[in-house]
């Protein structure tokens, strides 16, 4: 069993992909995730679109938050979660730079 939920496992993964990393070249940001249905934070570093740590905490400092249950946040990375429809709802809330937002949309969509 994984030290991190499905959700936080599964944006691993994609970034464990070298397609998924040549398009995310040129992007070095940190991406703070909280889920309010277990209380978990998750701090993700990325720099030159790899994955370099994941860690169990919070940052003030991150450049982007993603905020959701983890439930929801999971059924967006395995697409049965529409990320749009959750934003407009008001379950998934997202707060950083609009081009670095912009620069996520591989990874949530």
């Amino acid at each position: 069993m994984s030290e991190y939920p499905e959700g936080i496992e599964k944006v691993r993964a994609r970034f464990e992909d070298q397609s998924f990393q040549d398009r995310m070249k040129g992007f070095s940001r940190t991406i703070q995730f909280k889920f309010s249905d277990t209380g978990e934070n998750y701090l993700l570093t990325i720099k030159e679109g790899k994955l370099v740590s994941t860690e169990k905490k919070v940052s003030p400092e991150a450049n982007i938050l993603i905020a959701s249950t983890s439930e929801l946040f999971t059924g967006i990375m395995n697409r049965t979660s529409d990320p749009m429809s959750a934003y407009f709802a008001g379950t998934l809330r997202v707060e950083g730079d609009m081009n670095d937002l912009m620069s996520l949309q591989p990874l949530l969509m």
